[in-house]
């Protein structure tokens, strides 16, 4: 189970490794997002009537949540797994945290990317190691590298 309350007790090298961000940069963040959230409740009072959720999942593990997909991508099914919810409840909480951090740190809406105008865009492209069968990996070698030591 992937909480925020569980992972900031790690050392700093394994929260940077699982959410991508230091715990000092999450919690700056996080600062900002619950600032937006009171100022939109200040703005229209009304919006969020009704019954509340009841499960206790805190805004700094929505933006834990968020964070841990846009660094491992993996599917929403695992992501809710990892956080013990179901996987459209994982979807929303994405979808939600980050239209306010495209808000918050002031980033480009995706639609706009489209835009012809824009300037640039910081894309990670790290190189990945492929995982292969040890054994009958003939199917998987192009020949195109050779690593020999």
């Amino acid at each position: 189970m992937t909480r925020f309350n569980d992972i900031k007790d790690k050392p700093s090298k394994k929260f940077v490794r699982n959410v991508g961000i230091s715990l000092d940069m999450f919690l700056h963040i996080l600062e900002k997002v619950e600032k937006y959230i009171e100022i939109e409740k200040q703005k229209n009072p009304l919006k969020r009537r009704g019954t509340k959720s009841k499960k206790n999942f805190t805004l700094a593990d929505k933006l834990l949540l968020t964070l841990y997909y846009m660094r491992h991508y993996s599917t929403f099914d695992k992501l809710g797994q990892e956080f013990c919810i179901c996987e459209s409840y994982a979807y929303k909480i994405y979808h939600q945290m980050l239209t306010i951090l495209t808000k918050v740190l002031d980033m480009p809406n995706p639609r706009e990317l489209l835009n012809p105008e824009t300037k640039a865009i910081i894309i990670d492209v790290t190189e990945q190691p492929t995982e292969r069968p040890k054994k009958k990996q003939r199917g998987y070698y192009s020949g195109k590298k050779n690593d020999i030591l």
